[in-house]
């Protein structure tokens, strides 16, 4: 069925059936965000260089960039961070690949991506992952789930995935591994 409904690589009804049936599996196993202390937590960044604008609040970080903030990791070749007037900020981060990891709330599991680029907003913690996008939900000692596709975007709050293809490129793809039944 999924195969005659996906025949067209940008179909809506693809993308909102892939990201509905994985959004499917977050309705199903335990509710858990982001780390809510990850918001309160200052925000650190290493790397080879940096060029900072204090009038436009704009940075860049050049060379083994790597910012933290709480569990968040961004890590890359190159960042630039801008800083918003209410505190929080947007980072475009790109590598080969670009790499994002962050603890999920009261489980054992971690959220991971990576791609050509990612963007993230500090204020809405949605991060969107594009060029061989692939994003993993993890355990203490196995991948559990996997996304990936040319443009992948994810909602830390709501743990809603959209994943994009362009035409000519793979498919969307998704990967479920075996569980335990819950209890």
């Amino acid at each position: 069925m999924s195969g005659s409904l996906c025949q067209q690589p940008r179909s809506v009804l693809c993308r909102f059936l892939t990201a509905g049936l994985f959004g499917m599996l977050w309705v199903l196993s335990p509710m858990a965000h982001a780390e809510k202390a990850d918001r309160q937590a200052p925000t650190h960044i290493d790397s080879d260089k940096l060029d900072h604008d204090d009038k436009t609040k704009r940075t860049i970080f050049t060379g083994n960039v790597v910012l933290t903030k709480g569990s968040l990791i961004l890590r890359g070749d190159r960042l630039e961070l801008q800083q918003l007037p209410d505190g929080k900020a947007q980072a475009v981060i790109t590598g080969k690949p670009a790499r994002f990891r962050q603890k999920r709330e009261a489980v054992a599991e971690w959220m991971e991506g990576e791609g050509a680029q990612i963007d993230y907003s500090d204020q809405t913690e949605i991060a969107i992952l594009t060029g061989n996008a692939v994003m993993r939900r993890v355990g203490p000692d196995k991948e559990l789930d996997r996304v990936a596709g040319d443009r992948l975007r994810y909602n830390n709050i709501t743990e809603f995935y959209e994943v994009e293809i362009k035409p000519g490129q793979p498919r969307a793809r998704m990967t479920l591994m075996p569980r335990e039944p819950q209890p």
